[in-house]
């Protein structure tokens, strides 16, 4: 049996501008092929100009015969090409088909998910919506050529602006994506929490700063917990000191594994300001009911947390990350711009 299943993701369209589809294949955790394309396969559009549409394909063997007898009968039954045909089956008997192709549909929903968040976090996309995937299609056919649609509840539409940095797949990323993936590694936690706020920021600008502020602590936490496993437990069992005193303090002594040569580790000050003044703020928020800052000053904040998950994620060894700090943050950082181990 062939099995094959499709998302459409928001916002990535612009991110292919200079390709019109990524391939890549998986041994694991499922063997299957993965297709990053600006149409389907047929030709046909997506339901909006900024998504991309990501298949995922498998083939295997159903191991229960009932199941695999019961979907080779409703194929040869199909009245119109593209639907099986179940008529007869009552619920308990769908629900035994149903367990039998999802043990190929729901890993293949899983690769594209999993990779499609790997990705946006590799390159950089940090807008967009938390949950971009809409129009969800699975497909299953007997020789690889004749598909026949399979019903799938899950589906939603978020739209969101369109993001611009281009997914250029080099052999070395795509085994760098590829690990992540079989590795079970995902988009880091603090990054979601960013791209969340962004999403609330003009609606909901109080929890756009408080969701944002637990995305910068997120991502200092993990940092630590990485470069000193033997401290997570601290950070997790007990009360932990500022954000402020850790940067300022704490930060500046850890191993990190990559930094800007000549740089201490401590970020630029005009960054940690606007962390503090984050913090200060969201206290505000949590215990006072106070008042968000404008709209203009909550997006410099989110800059700057932005630019410190990029700063954990260089200081954990991802050197590539280093490029995607801003501008205003690397002049703070002027004549310091090379990595070193």
């Amino acid at each position: 049996m062939h099995f094959k299943s499709s998302y459409e993701v928001s916002g990535l369209r612009a991110n292919l501008d200079k390709t019109s589809e990524i391939e890549m294949k998986f041994d694991l955790p499922i063997q299957a092929r993965l297709l990053l394309s600006v149409i389907y396969p047929d030709g046909s559009p997506t339901l909006d100009a900024s998504s991309v549409v990501c298949t995922a394909t498998t083939e295997g063997e159903i191991p229960d015969n009932q199941a695999t007898e019961d979907l080779h009968l409703a194929l040869l039954n199909s009245t119109d090409g593209v639907w099986p045909n179940f008529k007869g089956k009552n619920q308990e008997e769908m629900a035994h088909i149903w367990r039998a192709v999802d043990s190929f549909f729901i890993p293949l929903s899983d690769l594209i998910q999993s990779t499609t968040s790997i990705l946006r976090w590799r390159f950089g996309s940090t807008r967009g919506p938390v949950y971009p995937y809409q129009n969800v299609k699975q497909a299953l056919s007997e020789d690889g050529e004749s598909w026949f649609l399979f019903h799938a509840a899950r589906s939603v539409k978020i739209s969101m602006l369109p993001s611009v940095s281009q997914f250029e797949i080099t052999p070395d990323i795509e085994r760098e994506v590829t690990k992540l993936v079989v590795d079970n590694r995902e988009e880091p936690l603090g990054h979601q929490l960013l791209r969340e706020a962004r999403n609330q920021a003009r609606a909901h600008s109080r929890s756009a700063l408080v969701i944002g502020v637990a995305a910068a602590e997120v991502g200092l936490k993990k940092l630590i917990g990485v470069l000193v496993p033997q401290n997570q437990w601290l950070l997790e069992e007990i009360e932990t000191p500022s954000l402020s005193k850790i940067l300022r303090k704490y930060l500046p002594q850890l191993p990190v594994k990559l930094k800007f040569t000549g740089k201490t580790i401590a970020p630029p000050n005009q960054v940690i300001r606007k962390l503090e003044r984050a913090a200060e703020l969201r206290n505000k928020i949590v215990h006072a009911g106070k008042e968000p800052p404008n709209t203009d000053e909550l997006d410099d904040l989110l800059d700057a947390i932005q630019d410190f998950l990029w700063i954990c994620d260089l200081y954990a060894g991802n050197a590539w990350a280093g490029t995607y700090i801003s501008h205003a943050t690397m002049q703070a950082w002027k004549n310091e711009d090379v990595f070193a181990e």
